[in-house]
């Protein structure tokens, strides 16, 4: 099989390995995004709910409503730890390294770009891919099967095909991937302001009317209503976070810049340009390896 056929399928293998996991990861954050939230209602439901006199007691809504909202924060805390570690963080990033790597020698020697601009290319790519592909040994059992054809150069590219796909490629990434982030950051911030400002107003007028409202039916001490609002606000900014959506808009659109600008400067030598949006882009992902392998509160690809 020609080098580059056996890069290609490589490549394809980890990033579609490292995309299943990402969605684990995603899948897992929603659920303890939600069942955090639940958990909160549901406790400050049962803590406030008044039963009519002439209801028995072997009839107890808030006994489960109280239930109910220790198992919601139960399961939270539950997937929190074992499918929000570090060690299912890694495996994600290391996939989404290999597969990054690998796609930057392929377009490196497609095009002929230092160091595969000898005799020895072949040997030389086969060498570096095994070298980066060494980094997940232990991740082998975590590839999956029948990855596709790839996205890769299966052919030796000229400097403008290269531009086209690789670059272009990358650019239109970054902005459109940016832009997602933003507007779903956007609309989670919003959320916040309205739980925040939501609390910040009924503390206002409890002040003035009392100490307690009636919510749907449901008689409610303003402490516990503005408690559970300031608890759902703090869980959706505490997600936004969690998502580095700011970091990943930033890191998005400075290096569609920097592309641009490349791409636009001198092609001459080809070489040069090959290796200066491949460091370009090889700086983007290692920023994003340092961001994601950080915890979410500490400091703050593709």
């Amino acid at each position: 099989m020609p080098i580059l056929d056996t890069i290609a399928v490589r490549q394809a293998t980890w990033s579609v390995t490292a995309n299943k996991l990402k969605a684990r990861i995603d899948r897992a954050r929603s659920a303890v995004f939600i069942f955090s939230l639940l958990g909160a209602l549901l406790a400050t439901l049962a803590s406030q709910l008044t039963l009519p006199a002439d209801v028995g007691t072997s009839v107890d809504p808030r006994t489960w409503l109280a239930i109910a909202g220790a198992l919601s924060l139960a399961t939270a805390t539950f997937f929190t730890q074992r499918l929000l570690g570090q060690e299912h963080s890694s495996g994600w990033i290391r996939a989404r390294a290999i597969s990054e790597a690998l796609k930057r020698e392929a377009y490196k020697f497609a095009t002929g770009a230092a160091p595969y601009d000898q005799a020895s290319a072949e040997d030389l790519l086969n060498t570096e891919r095994q070298k980066i592909e060494s980094d997940g040994d232990d991740l082998i059992a975590m590839l999956v099967t029948n990855a596709g054809v790839g996205s890769m150069p299966r052919a030796m590219l000229t400097p403008q095909k290269y531009v086209e796909q690789r670059v272009d490629g990358q650019i239109e990434f970054y902005r459109k991937r940016a832009g997602r982030y933003r507007i779903t950051a956007t609309w989670l911030r919003r959320t916040e302001f309205s739980l925040a400002l939501a609390a910040t107003l009924i503390t206002t007028i409890a002040s003035v009317t009392g100490k307690s409202t009636h919510f749907f039916g449901i008689q409610f001490d303003i402490a516990a209503l503005t408690a559970v609002l300031t608890t759902v606000a703090g869980a959706v900014l505490a997600h936004v976070e969690a998502s580095r959506f700011d970091f990943l808009v930033m890191t998005y659109l400075s290096t569609a810049r920097r592309l641009e600008d490349r791409k636009g400067g001198s092609r001459e030598p080809a070489s040069a340009l090959v290796s200066d949006c491949e460091s370009i882009i090889a700086t983007e992902n290692l920023s994003w390896i340092a961001k994601w392998t950080k915890p979410s509160g500490a400091a703050e690809g593709t």
